[in-house]
């Protein structure tokens, strides 16, 4: 493989998408640039070039900070584009039932860089293409090369469609080419949505005719020619892409039908193999929805429409291998399904005796809570006249079908996936192939010889992505009719749908799987409109019903995946630094806190029956988490910050209630509150709910990325950040506006602002606030401590993209203008610089200061007694509040709550409050010399040793 061009070589890429595009009908229509105004760049250090060619607009720059930054800073005028055309572009007939697919299947198979280089005679990508041949051709038009000098290494292929990573890497090339130098560009989920808004690329629609309940006739209209968009750069610089080609004609096995075919004469832009699987994917899963609408076993459908007495064969063959039964395996895990599909596909000229036929059962398992597919048994009949060798192509299919599912089935990216690009969770697979030899007696025989291994054809691969659709709906019960099958894509329609049992087969209420019931027919109007009243009246009464206990369930209830996800969302969100007492086991409550109106202690979250939540259902845990009420009926103080709490998912509820009701039962019964009259009162919460309380879940920005709002989610709510970081008000209510992350103060700690008020010496960046979340300390602003340590610790154990969401969102709290590296990098070299040049003061502090913390502080020497970063760089010494550099010198930072990260001692015993103060003294005077001295040191410094360490490092 060709070797990446040298670090020092490569330059960056950030894109400017139109506010408005698409692809309709085959017809690419975007917003154009009127004016691109770059003076802004102007002001920013380093070099930029932005470039411009049709509505594709970009910058190269230096670093990718700088890329980015200068992105956001363009200034562009867009006229906009036509209007859509109408809904349907060609007569809707009644009755029909839609099949699309998609122009993208995902952004790519994870989260990386992507480079180009195209210097000199020849044109190098290193991208994941999973349609490396599309790619070349349209990177030989975009930068007008001949085709044979365009090389794409760490290509995939095999796939079922395009990636994202073909998109980034026409940006790249388009961007190198212009710059004259190799230029990386970061793949990641927002070309997810680019491909959302270029819309299928391929649309099918299926009717048929039923007489006297039987089924005579199919008819099938194709309402798009193409199968999948060339690049995205491609089509914005205004360039043709590769000659579309005509469509081909469409294979049809089930010749007992009456078939009607419709298809649009124009030529569309395809992909070689790909219309089989669209095909197949449309005409298999119509069939096995008619078959569960009419009550009919959905492989004797199949037999009865087939005339081929070859496929009919591989048809009862495979049926029999598998065992088949429309009798679903009930699972030991409440919240997983199983399900089992069939399919059946065809490929070649009729007649031909080299004519492929596959016929497809596949077993799968659904995880009802995060929508996860497993792909666990396949039992594949094909019949190519050829002997194979089964070994060898058990493992074949394993590899291909492993190429093609990933895309299928793995997360595409949303404000409610944890993590990007994760792979299917995979279980064992268990594959099974029989192989029908050439009929040369009109005998029919299973051949399990051994021949050489060939290349599986598309007829055999075409029924791969309707296997899993028609496995998919056998056990849920929902019909996704456009891939990917996505763990998001599945949970958003398993929250659309309730499945009902009915007939022998799971169909939705109306009786036409996939069907979306519309209750209150008559009158909706009027109930409607008592809604919001009712719902008012509800949340003002403070009395609510006790919710009945439950047995406990048992730990093993739920699946690994289901657990795991519960386990991040439990660190996101926390809970055992709250719900653990200093010294106590883990969430048995019993933690203190002090409010204005007394002290509150945390509850037992372990499942204790007695004294935890063990006895409490799904319903009274959510009650809980997005209202405020406990399952006794009683009102929760919003302390338990139910109000951030409300935010989550569905998915991530259940998840966080599995997760809790899994850990070890601690019997454990905390103190009782002491709060002053009236807040002991709690049914004065409820009018306390109807002023500051909105339980609606988080809903994502459309205007903003999808890593935007995947940290918007994790903070707002999981992480439930507003809690500490922004001030309340006489009533206990988090204030809005541009209160809003602030900073306050919360058990003796100061949780700074995380807006543009934030008071830090030096601008935080995305890279510092990543850094800082990840690994417990910045460069630019020292490390983690107090009660922010374990939270650090949390998030260490989220994927990595996460935090980055985190870091990206909180970044954009400051405003569009965010500080640059170079900015920040700048504003500490001059702060280091001035505090160097300082003349320490002769006074008792500065002796203390020499005793207890030059050694680190202030030595050159790197080591594990040499403070990493200076304290002239420390938010808490240029904070306006002293508080959270009293608490760190008489409590130290603990190594359980921190990354890779020197220990600070605790000079609580050592010193005494005269000594702590001036050393404060000292420290503000040396290194916030542009900051009022502290006033009332000694009296501070004795009210937080009275108070003690309100947190507990992390267990």
């Amino acid at each position: 493989m060709s070797e990446l061009p040298a670090n020092e070589e490569v330059r960056y890429g950030a894109v400017v998408r139109p506010p408005r595009f698409r692809l309709e009908e085959g017809r690419f229509e975007s917003d154009q640039p009127v004016n691109v105004d770059a003076s802004a760049l102007d002001s920013l250090p380093g070099s930029y070039q932005v470039v411009e060619r049709g509505a594709f607009i970009g910058v190269v720059a230096d670093t990718p900070d700088r890329a980015r930054i200068a992105a956001q800073r363009l200034v562009i005028e867009w006229s906009a584009a036509p209007p859509p055309p109408p809904a349907c572009a060609e007569p809707c007939a009644k009755g029909e039932t839609d099949y699309a697919w998609p122009n993208r299947m995902r952004f790519g198979p994870s989260a990386g860089w992507v480079v180009a280089d195209a210097r000199a005679g020849r044109v190098r990508l290193w991208a994941p293409s999973q349609t490396s041949t599309a790619l070349r051709e349209d990177i030989a038009r975009l930068l007008g090369r001949p085709i044979d000098q365009i090389e794409l290494h760490q290509a995939l292929d095999d796939g079922l469609g395009r990636t994202g990573a073909d998109d980034a890497a026409a940006d790249a090339a388009l961007l190198s080419a212009a710059a004259g130098a190799p230029v990386a560009v970061w793949l990641d989920r927002s070309y997810a949505a680019d491909g959302d808004r270029l819309g299928p690329g391929q649309r099918i629609a299926l009717s048929d005719t039923l007489t006297d309940g039987n089924l005579s006739g199919l008819e099938a209209r194709l309402h798009l020619a193409g199968d999948a968009a060339p690049a995205l750069a491609l089509l914005l610089a205004g360039l043709s892409a590769a000659d579309p080609m005509p469509r081909q004609p469409l294979s049809i096995p089930y010749t007992a039908l009456d078939w009607k075919i419709e298809a649009p004469d124009r030529p569309g832009y395809r992909l070689p193999g790909l219309g089989a699987a669209q095909l197949a994917f449309a005409r298999e899963s119509y069939l096995d929805e008619l078959a569960h609408r009419l009550g009919q076993d959905p492989v004797a459908l199949r037999l009865a429409a087939l005339e081929d007495p070859r496929g009919q064969a591989l048809i009862e063959a495979v049926a029999a291998r598998a065992g088949w039964s429309t009798r679903r395996r009930r699972s030991e895990h409440p919240e997983v399904s199983h399900g089992r599909g069939f399919a059946y596909g065809e490929e070649g000229p009729a007649g031909d005796p080299k004519r492929a036929r596959a016929a497809w059962i596949a077993d799968v398992e659904v995880n009802r809570i995060t929508g996860d597919i497993a792909l666990t048994r396949l039992v594949l009949g094909q019949e190519s006249g050829e002997r194979l060798d089964q070994e060898q192509l058990r493992a074949e299919l394993q590899r291909q079908l492993i190429e093609r599912t990933s895309p299928l089935l793995a997360n595409s990216g949303d404000a409610q996936e944890w993590g990007e690009g994760e792979e299917p969770r995979r279980g064992p697979l268990s594959i099974e192939h029989i192989t029908l030899a050439p009929i040369s007696d009109q005998t029919l025989s299973t051949s399990l010889g051994s021949a050489g291994l060939r290349a599986l054809d598309a007829g055999t691969l075409a029924p791969s992505v309707a296997v899993i659709s028609n496995a998919l709906f056998d056990a849920t019960g929902v019909r996704l009719r456009e891939p990917p099958f996505s763990p998001e894509r599945v949970r958003a329609a398993l929250a659309e749908y309730a499945p009902t049992a009915s007939a022998g087969a799971r169909a939705l209420p109306g009786g036409i799987p996939g069907a979306r019931t519309r209750p209150w027919r008559k009158k909706r109007w009027l109930a409607a409109s008592m809604l919001p009243l009712a719902g008012a009246a509800a949340a003002l009464w403070p009395f609510k019903p006790a919710i009945a206990p439950i047995q406990r369930p048992p730990a093993d209830l739920y699946s690994a995946a289901t657990l795991e996800r519960g386990r991040l969302v439990a660190e996101v969100g926390d809970c055992a630094v709250c719900h653990t007492a200093p010294g106590g086991e883990t969430n048995a409550g019993g933690h203190a806190f002090e409010t204005p109106f007394g002290t509150l202690y945390s509850t037992n979250l372990t499942p204790d029956e007695e004294t935890g939540i063990g006895s409490w259902s799904f319903a009274a845990f959510e009650r809980a988490m997005r209202h405020g009420v406990g399952r006794d009926g009683r009102q929760l103080y919003p302390a338990f910050p139910y109000t951030a709490y409300a935010k989550l998912s569905d998915t991530d509820m259940q998840a966080l209630y599995a997760y809790l009701m899994s850990r070890p039962a601690v019997s454990a019964t905390p103190p009782e509150n002491q709060l002053r009259a009236p807040f002991n009162f709690r049914p004065l919460l409820a009018g306390w709910n109807a002023l500051f309380h909105d339980p609606t879940p988080f809903q994502p920005d459309p205007t903003k990325s999808a890593q935007y709002n995947r940290g918007a989610y994790l903070v707002e709510g999981p992480g439930h950040c507003s809690a500490c970081h922004t001030p309340r008000n006489l009533l206990g209510a988090e204030r809005g506006a541009e209160a809003r992350f602030s900073g306050a103060i919360v058990d003796g700690w100061e949780a700074p602002a995380l807006n543009g008020l934030s008071s830090a010496p030096v601008p935080w960046t995305e890279a510092d606030l990543y850094a800082y979340l990840r690994e417990g300390s910045s460069p630019h602003h020292g490390a983690a401590g107090g009660p922010m340590a374990p939270v650090v610790a949390g998030l260490a154990e989220l994927p990595e993209e996460d935090v980055r969401a985190i870091a990206h969102y909180v970044a954009a709290l400051s405003g569009p203008l965010a500080a640059t590296v170079e900015d920040a990098a700048s504003a500490a070299a001059e702060r280091i610089q001035a505090a160097g040049l300082a003349t320490p003061l002769p006074d008792e502090g500065g002796r203390s200061f020499e005793r207890a913390c030059a050694a680190c502080h202030e030595s050159t020497l790197p080591g594990p007694t040499s403070a990493q970063i200076s304290l002239a760089l420390n938010t808490n010494v240029s904070s306006a509040r002293p508080d959270n550099l009293i608490q760190t010198m008489l409590d130290g930072v603990h190594a359980e709550g921190m990354i890779d990260s020197a220990l600070m001692p605790s000079f609580r015993d050592s010193l005494s409050d005269a000594q702590i103060a001036a050393i404060a003294r000292y420290v503000r005077a040396r290194y916030a010399p542009d900051q009022p001295a502290w006033q009332d040191l000694d009296e501070r410094i004795g009210e937080l040793r009275d108070a003690g360490a309100d947190w507990a490092p992390r267990r």
